[in-house]
């Protein structure tokens, strides 16, 4: 079923907590516009006031990262992979990316890879059950 993009992105938000279910294709890659939307417009105001900004995005980063988890182990779920690899392609590579200036380039290589295996495992279609 293909939804529209108020209806993937209000499901990110109603969907805080559930970790048991699934999460379509469309559901997630439109709540991943959604978000990439705001950040862009999190960073257009860290220009203009970067203290500002930088405040509104730790606020919006606390705010997500449940959502953000919840809604990568539905979909992984829903393709038929362990939502527990979640912790290996997405929570790890988020906690680095505060680090990852400071990290060995190899280290770095490898943050990426993780962050692309995310995005290419997110585009498989759903399994029937």
């Amino acid at each position: 079923m293909m939804l529209s993009f108020i209806e993937g992105f209000s499901m990110y938000w109603t969907r805080y907590f559930d970790f048991k279910g699934r999460s379509t294709r469309s559901e997630f890659w439109w709540s991943f516009l959604g978000l990439t939307i705001i950040t862009g417009i999190i960073a257009g105001i860290e220009q203009v006031d970067y203290k500002l900004g930088v405040q509104i995005y730790i606020v919006y980063s606390i705010l997500t990262i449940i959502p953000n988890i919840s809604q990568y182990v539905r979909r992984f779920r829903d393709i038929g992979i362990s939502p527990y690899l979640v912790i290996i392609t997405f929570v790890i590579p988020s906690l680095l990316v505060y680090a990852i200036k400071h990290l060995p380039w190899y280290l770095q290589a490898i943050d990426i890879l993780l962050i692309l295996s995310d995005i290419f495992l997110s585009i498989l279609p759903s399994k029937d059950d």
